[in-house]
């Protein structure tokens, strides 16, 4: 294979996993320019939206083993209740301290986390291949079927994502209610209710992002952190608050990844993906795309 095609190969890969951290940034910033809460409960929540879609998957409930595209429904779906549940308790955090808010949502993603070991055991699983294993060729490059799924269902969630948010009636009352609370409320927008659907939204994302990933890693309930973080390191790079800047973040980051592990070593992947990350903040602090102001009530 030529050098050529050894990085399209990678690249991607790289956009693949990319496109899932960008599901994954895009709740932080949907919650964060809706609440101004950094919530770093995410990976917990991309990891128990995994398990709400796999369980039924793999046969954890009941011995129950559904379609795939039908445990995905039903993971978003679970994952959605779960954030409005969730927005009524993290509403007072929204007004409290920058620390006071992290120490909160840290605490509740190691509540997530403990209730998925106590509910599905420590030991992970690895879920069959919905589509099968073998590859497809394309221009020389070798495309595992799960990867196209990931990138054309992340696509169309992207899409559809941005078409509310800029057209549905309630996107746009979530939009103005992330804008300015009281002025939003006086012209009848239901801001606690807006804000509950952001939460379901950016839980559902987050769900979906494991969901579409499971059938290539082990799902486990330590499968969030590191994914959790690289998430927020995406919202960050792209813009906190800012609906493009987390899809070219998580792009990005996903691609930077995919490189450093192809041509580098993956053990050093973390270091490179942080450090670069730093030092693009170091020349523009709100990000590539830039940072969505949000002023706290």
């Amino acid at each position: 294979m030529s050098i050529t095609a050894i990085i399209a190969q990678v690249i991607v890969g790289g956009i693949g996993i990319g496109s899932l951290y960008a599901l994954v940034a895009l709740g932080y910033s949907l919650v964060y320019r809706a609440m101004g809460l950094v919530n770093f409960a995410h990976g917990s929540i991309y990891m128990i939206g995994t398990y709400f879609g796999m369980m039924l998957y793999v046969g954890l409930v009941g011995g129950l083993h559904l379609p795939y595209a039908a445990c995905f429904f039903i993971g978003i779906l679970l994952a959605a209740i779960l954030g409005v549940l969730l927005e009524r308790v993290f509403r007072p955090l929204a007004h409290l301290d920058l620390m006071l808010m992290l120490l909160g949502t840290i605490g509740m993603g190691f509540i997530i986390d403990n209730a998925a070991i106590v509910i599905f055991g420590a030991r992970g699983f690895a879920p069959p291949m919905p589509l099968g294993s073998k590859p497809f060729k394309l221009w020389g490059v070798a495309i595992q079927p799960q990867l196209i799924l990931i990138l054309l269902v992340s696509a169309v969630l992207m899409v559809a994502l941005q078409l509310f948010l800029k057209r549905a009636r309630f996107g746009k009352g979530m939009q103005a209610a992330a804008q300015d609370r009281e002025i939003a409320a006086a012209m009848g927008v239901p801001v606690n209710r807006a804000n509950a659907l952001t939460f379901a939204i950016g839980c559902a994302l987050a769900a979906a992002a494991g969901i579409l990933a499971a059938p290539i890693v082990y799902v486990s309930p330590a499968m969030g952190t590191a994914v959790g973080l690289k998430g927020f390191a995406a919202a960050i790079l792209g813009g906190m608050g800012s609906i493009p800047g987390a899809i070219v973040g998580g792009l990005l980051i996903g691609v930077i990844e995919a490189l450093s592990a192809g041509f580098i070593s993956s053990a050093f992947t973390p270091a490179i993906l942080y450090a670069i990350m730093i030092v693009m903040l170091m020349i523009k602090p709100s990000g590539i795309v830039g940072e969505t102001a949000v002023e706290k009530v």
